[in-house]
Order: C-alpha cells, then structure tokens, then sequence
C-alpha cells in the first residue's frame, strides 16, 4: 500500500458517525490513510485505542459481490470452535448479517483482525466499509524468512479447514444455488477468457479455449481466501500477525489459494513481486502433507490459467482507466510468458 494522507474519501462528520456505531466518541485522530489496489485503509485513533477503517474505494475495478464486506462472513466461519458441520448450517450463520447489511461485531479469530463493525448500506460513507482493531505488522513480502513462509501455509491450511458440500458462484448463494465444478469452472474461465481476447496474443487464446477440462475435480470445495500472498499476510517480531483483505473470499479448490503464492512470492531485485522457489516450498511444507499433491495437480495448472487470466484482465482494465499497477506489482504483460508456460505443461496432462 502507498501513503495517500491528503486524499481522505470522507468528511470529519462522517467518520464520527461511522465511530459513533461503536460508542467512539471524539476527538478521533487520523494517523494515516493508506491507498491499495482496491482499498483504502485509514488508521484512525479513538479514544486511546488503534482501529482501522477499510473502505472498498476503488469499485470500478472490483470484480466480486459489490455490497458485501466479507470480513463479517469469514469471522463467523472462522470463530473458534465454530465449523459448521453443513451448507445448511452456513446459510444460518449467514442470514442475519446478509439481512442486516450493518451491525458492531466483536469477532476474534487466529487469522483475521478482531472485526468491530461491518456497513455495505452505504448510508454514511459512498462506499462498503469495516472498523477493526488495528495490527501492527509489516507484509510478508517484507521478511522474506523460511520459517514465516511454513507459518503461512500453516494458516492457510486452517482457513480450508472451512468445508462446503457444494460450489457457488458467490457468498449469497451458499445453500441456495448450489453448482457443479463442471459448472463453476468453466464458467469463471469462460468469463475471463473472453475478457483477455481483447489483448491477449491469438495464440495463447486459442490455447486457454482448447483445454480439455476434466467433468469434476477430486476435492471438497473449501473457503478460499483468493487473495493469499505477502501483501496480504502481516507479520511482526518473527511471527504472523494476520491474514488482510479478504474481499475476493470465495468457495472453490484449495489450489486457488496457492497461485499468487507461487508467482508472487516475494520481490526481487527490481522490487516486483516474482516466483521464489526456496520460499514457495517451505510455504507448501507448512501447510501439510497436502501441499505438495495440491500444487503438482492437474486442479492446481488449471487455476493457474484462470489467476493469470484474472490477474492479466485486472491489469488491462487499470491500464484503460489511466491506472497505473500498484507499487511492486508487474504490468499485465508479464503474465503472457507464465500463461504460455502453463499452457504448455497442461498439454501433458
């Protein structure tokens, strides 16, 4: 994330009212408003206490459910002690706060920040928002040591302790509108494909349309947080301190969550976020005698196609919109040599 301390996406009356929900009264100090790809998370002091406020400011780039602040879901499937057994049960779990769009929380879960509030109504601020206790810690990418990579895949195995007994499209249709992998998948690389063809080189796009999809996968669909890599992981006196940004939560493969993992790793000497091997191997062995199995699958190279073509698309879209990458983060025209490597390797499968 980049300092953005001039640019505050709301008033001082209205960041009184979004503290008043949790019986903050002022004076608030804004500390530091910090500027990502799709958020901006504002640190904000109230009453000698650290929060911070997390805002979905750039919506015209997101590409999942555009009033929903997944935090609020994920705490309740993580909270300990708590894995609903059924989709059923999930669906429980979820109603009320899909009904009530807004409400103070007070979750507390190994991975996540301790959420406070949650607000997608769009009533006081423009845009979906959370408050949580604030965590201090620096990214992964920042203390690139063996040892916290093990520790991330540790975590990650637990938040795919999460099961489901069906895929979906999104979060409101868990027990609902349940779909096949033979469904889900194609339709997610079906989407993207199209998207990519418009500046993707003819070959590679004929390639991603060739493949040869399995009619199922082998695995239980499982949650997903869809955005695991260093950026996203704080660590801090030699420990992780949280897993962040959980907007792109989804219901999938486990093998999803492994990708970014493998091509963003850690930055190289350029400062660009680029495959390590050393580090992405120690990360596979903390997860588990799985990790190894998930990333030499034939599930694993096919959600690498789909990540490359999300992550290229997400890229071109910025580009048209005069948005430059985030700092670290390469151009759109980087992936084209990983998607062709890919490719290749699936027409061995």
């Amino acid at each position: 994330m980049v300092d953005a301390s001039a640019a505050r996406p709301f008033s001082s009356r209205q960041l009184e009212r979004v503290f008043a929900q949790l019986s903050g009264r002022p004076p608030l100090h804004v500390h530091a408003v910090l500027s990502g790809n799709i958020n901006t998370i504002v640190k904000v002091e109230c009453q000698g206490r650290l929060y911070g406020l997390r805002l979905r400011t750039q919506e015209q780039v997101y590409r999942y459910e555009p009033d929903l602040v997944k935090e609020a879901l994920v705490a309740a499937l993580l909270k300990p002690g708590a894995r609903p057994p059924t989709d059923a049960a999930i669906v429980r779990l979820f109603d009320s706060l899909l009904t009530a769009r807004c409400g103070a929380l007070d979750s507390a879960t190994a991975v996540l920040p301790r959420l406070r509030y949650y607000d997608w109504t769009r009533q006081i601020l423009a845009h979906p928002y959370c408050v949580y206790d604030w965590v201090d810690g620096a990214p992964l990418w920042d203390t690139p040591a063996p040892h916290l990579y093990r520790a991330a895949g540790r975590a990650l195995a637990q938040i795919h302790t999460v099961r489901f007994e069906a895929w979906y499209a999104d979060f409101p249709s868990v027990g609902k509108k349940p779909l096949a992998w033979a469904e889900r998948f194609p339709q997610a690389l079906g989407k993207e494909l199209d998207a990519a063809r418009r500046h993707l080189p003819a070959r590679l796009a004929e390639a991603a349309a060739g493949l040869r999809l399995p009619d199922t996968l082998e695995v239980r669909p499982c949650l997903v947080h869809n955005d695991f890599s260093p950026g996203n992981i704080l660590t801090a006196d030699g420990r992780l301190t949280a897993i962040i940004d959980w907007d792109n939560a989804v219901v999938d493969a486990p093998a999803l969550d492994f990708v970014k993992m493998k091509y963003w790793t850690a930055k190289n000497t350029a400062g660009l976020l680029s495959p390590q091997a050393t580090l992405f191997g120690a990360f596979v062995e903390g997860y588990g005698d799985a990790g190894r199995a998930i990333v030499e699958s034939l599930a694993f190279a096919l959600y690498e196609v789909l990540w490359l073509l999300r992550v290229f698309n997400f890229e071109c879209a910025k580009q048209a919109q005069g948005i430059a990458p985030a700092p670290g983060y390469p151009e759109a025209g980087a992936y084209e040599a990983c998607l062709s490597e890919v490719l290749t390797r699936l027409s061995r499968f």
